[in-house]
């Protein structure tokens, strides 16, 4: 399994700042000499730690040796977001000074390590170096001069030891999970449920193996079900942001496990396509291990039209994850581009969609975070020889899209069936408009989540109670019902829950998910603005909780979102907002109180957690007319292959 990826990470704890560049020494003493000590920077910092740093402190820590733990600390903690930059009065680079601090001391792992909370939780009979010789059974640890006893002890003080009784559950399938599990003693049980409902074994994990890094990866619910199967088993219990720290500063665990489970995965999906069915499971794994793993951003092509040169167009690509737009060009000057079709996770291309004799090419473009796996024709050819009916198989495909190709330049796309979509459109008064629709429910990830709300407008007296019950539960509106409308049914601007949610990215883990789906914001939040820059869809919103009315305003993707106006002029004042936790009753959420952390924190992240906590969703509830109601977009419009690749007459 070879792995290539079209944007590489800059720097430890950095993915999000890309263009970022270390200064030389010259321009620190500038930029130092710049500074008036007007502390602006700290004010606006979201970091907690920031009301006891001085910007003075972290100018002399730039330029000697006097770095006191507290400065050492708060170098640390920052999260790069770039809050310090806009209201710099002389224009500094505060962040890249940070940058060149967070270098000179080195990662935190080669630190002193708290091992209080470990000891804690040790099974009797065992100590740390026990611990850590269970872990380097793991293939992925072997080597300690590629992760040190030090890492590794970090690794295992900001983790959880759990010693388990037969029976009971690490991981269920279907839940959303994003923790890793490395089995230290005993052994668990792998199931997966079948057509009848009925739980089907699937392997023995015993010491020295792990499940869970699909899950971590790439966000997707879990596939299978995991059960101890010994009265004593002990499980180190990773959390995501433990491992994306490891994999981080030793890139090649994060190589190790992209690429192994990568393969899994080609290797699972193409054992279930119809196309390769009778081809035996010694084939097909060793075609997944010579699969090329390609990662693409949203709006990156992942071919074009213009690339009709080899390899791509004797390529097999696989979609292991996200959505992607075919399109081919029309010729036309008002419109030089249709959109043929729509994939996602399982779909496939073959050779540009024409690898065995149709030598138009096509334009396929990432519309969310996609993973293709690409396996060449060279790759192919030994089954192609070895397997006659695979091949005529793959001519027939090339055959189906060959006649629908010729359809879409010819034609008009179907409108919607509104039997097959309910009321979704039922107002459609055109093809094109049915056109429009179809692709604004891509495009604009409306079917890239798993809850929408959404309001028929033939119902909605447009009375905002949906928008004024929000705010009265949550102290700020989380939505405005004012969104895409798609016939008859408006698409309410509020997070959607997505199945890939590139928001959830976040070091200091104050973004979570539910084992049943919801997102939601953690008590660990302080506001940075991260999740709300990555979000693509404007769902996540910042809000103050000082009253320093002389603190500049905040870089734009930390206001409100234009949908959030209303609530932009209310955004001030110390107000204490609801953290989604777990209840051990339903009811309303508690304030989040520890350590004195709210009375620091100055910044918090807002969004839709579909009322994480309570007995109903406040927007839902306060309808006079029912018109709002929350809906899976699969089920609700149909499904994405019937309505993303739907052709044309």
């Amino acid at each position: 399994m070879q792995m290539q990826t079209t944007q590489k990470n800059f720097k430890v704890g950095m993915t999000h700042r890309t263009d970022m560049r270390i200064l030389d020494t010259e321009e620190i003493n500038f930029e130092i000499d710049m500074c008036i000590g007007c502390d602006r920077c700290m004010r606006a910092c979201p970091v907690p730690l920031s009301n006891q740093v001085t910007i003075a402190d972290l100018n002399r820590a730039n330029v000697s040796d006097e770095i006191t733990p507290i400065v050492a600390r708060f170098t640390d903690e920052c999260v790069m977001c770039g809050s310090c930059v806009p209201v710099c009065p002389v224009d500094n680079h505060r962040d890249l000074l940070m940058l060149s601090l967070k270098q000179r001391l080195g990662i935190s792992w080669n630190g002193q390590v708290d091992l209080s909370k470990a000891m804690g939780h040790l099974p009797p009979g065992w100590d740390v170096s026990l611990v850590l010789l269970c872990l380097r059974e793991q293939a992925i640890f072997s080597d300690a001069r590629v992760v040190p006893d030090n890492y590794l002890l970090h690794f295992v003080a900001t983790s959880d030891i759990l010693t388990l009784s037969s029976g009971v559950e690490l991981m269920r399938e279907g839940e959303f999970g994003r923790d890793i599990f490395f089995i230290l003693d005993g052994q668990c049980e792998v199931f997966s449920q079948g057509t009848d409902q009925r739980s089907l074994p699937l392997a023995v994990l015993r010491r020295g193996e792990y499940i869970g890094e699909q899950g971590m990866l790439t966000g997707q619910p879990r596939s299978v079900t995991v059960r101890s199967a010994q009265d004593r088993t002990v499980v180190l219990k990773v959390p995501e942001q433990v491992m994306q720290r490891l994999m981080e500063v030793v890139p090649a665990v994060q190589e190790f496990f992209v690429q192994l489970s990568s393969a899994r995965a080609v290797e699972d999906m193409l054992s279930r396509l119809e196309l390769f069915k009778d081809i035996s499971t010694e084939d097909i794994h060793a075609l997944a291990t010579q699969a090329t793993i390609q990662r693409f951003e949203r709006e990156e092509q992942l071919f074009s039209e213009e690339r009709k040169g080899q390899p791509v167009r004797e390529t097999f690509h696989l979609m292991l994850d996200g959505f992607v737009r075919v399109a081919r060009k029309t010729g036309r000057s008002e419109h030089p581009e249709r959109i043929i079709a729509y994939r996602q996770r399982g779909d496939y291309f073959v050779g540009g969609l024409d690898m065995l004799g149709d030598r138009r090419a096509v334009t396929v473009t990432a519309i969310t975070r996609v993973t293709v796996a690409e396996i060449t024709r060279v790759q192919l050819k030994t089954l192609l020889i070895r397997y006659p009916a695979f091949k005529e198989r793959i001519q027939e495909r090339v055959q189906l899209y060959q006649e629908a190709n010729t359809a879409a330049h010819s034609a008009v796309f179907e409108p919607f069936d509104p039997e097959q979509l309910q009321q979704a459109l039922v107002n459609t008064s055109s093809a094109a408009e049915a056109r429009s629709g179809l692709h604004a429910l891509v495009s604009d990830g409306v079917v890239e989540g798993t809850e929408v709300l959404v309001i028929d407008l033939d119902k909605c007296i447009h009375c905002n109670e949906c928008e004024e019950a929000c705010e009265r539960r949550h102290g700020q509106s989380r939505m405005n019902r004012e969104g895409m409308v798609v016939g008859n049914m408006s698409i309410v601007t509020a997070c959607r829950q997505c199945q890939d949610p590139v928001c959830m990215l976040c070091s200091r883990a104050g973004i979570a998910r539910k084992p049943s789906g919801e997102v939601y914001i953690t008590e660990s939040c302080i506001g940075c603005g991260i999740c709300a820059e990555r979000c693509p869809y404007d769902n996540i919103s910042i809000v103050s909780l000082t009253e320093d009315e002389n603190e500049a305003q905040p870089a734009s993707w930390q206001r409100f979102s234009r949908f959030f106006s209303k609530g932009f002029g209310k955004e001030r004042g110390r107000k204490v907002l609801p953290m989604a936790q777990t209840p051990a009753e339903p009811g309303p959420l508690q304030p989040f109180v520890n350590d004195g952390l709210e009375n620091l924190r100055k910044k918090i992240a807002i969004k839709c957690d579909l009322c994480a906590g309570y007995n109903n969703q406040a927007c839902v509830q306060a309808c006079p007319t029912g018109a709002a109601i929350r809906v899976n977009p699969v089920t609700f419009f149909g499904s994405t292959e019937d309505i993303l690749s739907r052709k044309a007459r």
